[in-house]
């Protein structure tokens, strides 16, 4: 217990965090089967949590060959499903001591707007006009 709170494991959050973890995803085999079955095996996960039988399981690791070669480990649908959980807990806590130009893995922050925040702060001003030696290379990168 972290504060004054801890881990909502109702019935209700374990859903919702189901739908959450679920957004975005391509069907797999795993996943297709998982849904399938999706009220027994969410209310088993439920079962397990508040009884305490949980153990996180193994890892499925495959190569993928992009620009390089990476070996992904993936855990188990119900694994990611508590995981989401434990995220949705604690970014509740420490996304507040967060400083606000930290943009990684936050809502309403990413890429595009860290990126459009320092595009922001290089549009040169009145008052503070860029020096001579930098004004060519600012206004090419605008």
């Amino acid at each position: 217990m972290i504060g004054n709170e801890s881990i909502d494991l109702s019935l209700e959050n374990i859903w919702r965090s189901w739908f959450n973890f679920k957004k975005g995803k391509t069907f797999t085999v795993e996943l297709h089967t998982f849904q399938y079955y999706l009220e027994k095996n969410l209310y088993e996960l439920f079962q397990d949590l508040h009884k305490g039988l949980y153990r996180h399981g193994g890892y499925r690791k495959f190569i993928v060959c992009d620009n390089k070669r990476r070996e992904i480990s993936v855990a188990s649908v119900r694994d990611r499903i508590v995981h989401r959980l434990i995220y949705d807990y604690l970014e509740k806590i420490y996304d507040k001591t967060f400083i606000y130009n930290a943009w990684s893995c936050r809502k309403g922050k990413g890429l595009l707007g860290a990126i459009e925040r320092v595009q922001g702060f290089m549009k040169p001003s009145r008052k503070y006009p860029p020096p001579p030696y930098a004004q060519k290379w600012l206004y090419e990168a605008i």
